[in-house]
């Protein structure tokens, strides 16, 4: 009776740096390929099979043995997640601010066509647009010549907008802020809530619900590589209550917005 050979994996875990890392044996020793799956800023462990043959190895199994192949798979750190979701919402602040004080006007004037001589020059070709303490917009004509042409441009493109010559500056105009009516406050509220809701569902740009699909294709690749249940259901409840912790933040500075924009 001929001796049946066994091969039996035996894992070995290893602290490495601030980083958990856990690999498995699958693929093909010959083809060279080694795939990396997931990266993590957590404290790493590595488990690497290393197999004991018993007595004589039998053709099948020496020729399976020689067909292993090491897969790095790193467990998620939810922080990640987390890091992201603040990343998103300081970047959304920042585009409120901007809504609120008026970029939206200096976005229109830079788009607006002025009529110099017998063509027409879009604004951002003339002279460099700023906003000057949320008090004045500023136009920096960059020729002399034109300066005439763009005020009469942005008085005649009906903005609610007066142009001025800074005393200071003959190449300089001067527009004063129109003070906020009920019909830009709804405006701006609309433009901010469009921020808000991109920043959480956006599937072409960055935002919580991107982050989130990634965060759980990470721990699905971790089932996929037989982590024990109780981890990957603990890594998605804390994904879960991140989520609903940016949400619940992202209402907030929507409702702070709107009640600061309609009393303003």
């Amino acid at each position: 009776m001929s001796v049946r050979a066994a091969v039996r994996p035996v894992l070995e875990a290893r602290l490495v740096g601030a980083t958990v890392t856990a690999r498995r044996v699958s693929g093909y020793r010959g083809t060279g390929f080694r795939e990396q799956i997931y990266t993590s800023p957590f404290r790493q462990f590595s488990i690497t099979p290393v197999a004991h043959k018993k007595a004589v190895k039998s053709s099948k199994s020496a020729k399976y043995d020689a067909e292993q192949q090491d897969i790095e798979v790193i467990v998620y750190n939810p922080q990640s997640f987390k890091s992201s979701c603040d990343e998103i919402l300081t970047d959304l602040k920042s585009q409120i601010q901007e809504a609120r004080m008026g970029r939206g006007d200096l976005k229109t004037l830079n788009s607006l066509k002025i009529q110099v001589g017998k063509h027409k020059i879009v604004l951002e070709n003339l002279g460099q647009v700023s906003l000057r303490s949320g008090r004045h917009i500023v136009v920096s004509v960059y020729d002399p010549e034109t300066v005439k042409a763009v005020s009469a441009g942005i008085l005649a493109a009906n903005l609610n907008m007066n142009p001025q010559i800074d005393p200071s500056n003959p190449q300089t105009l001067l527009i004063p802020v129109p003070p906020p009516t009920r019909e830009s406050r709804e405006t701006t509220v609309k433009s901010i809530k469009s921020l808000i809701d991109a920043a959480q569902k956006s599937v072409q740009h960055r935002s919580i619900h991107q982050e989130r699909t990634k965060a759980m294709a990470a721990v699905k690749l971790m089932k996929q590589a037989s982590y024990s249940k109780d981890m990957t259901m603990k890594l998605e409840s804390q994904i879960e209550k991140i989520n609903k912790e940016y949400l619940a933040k992202f209402s907030k500075l929507q409702d702070e917005a709107t009640q600061a924009i309609m009393r303003s």
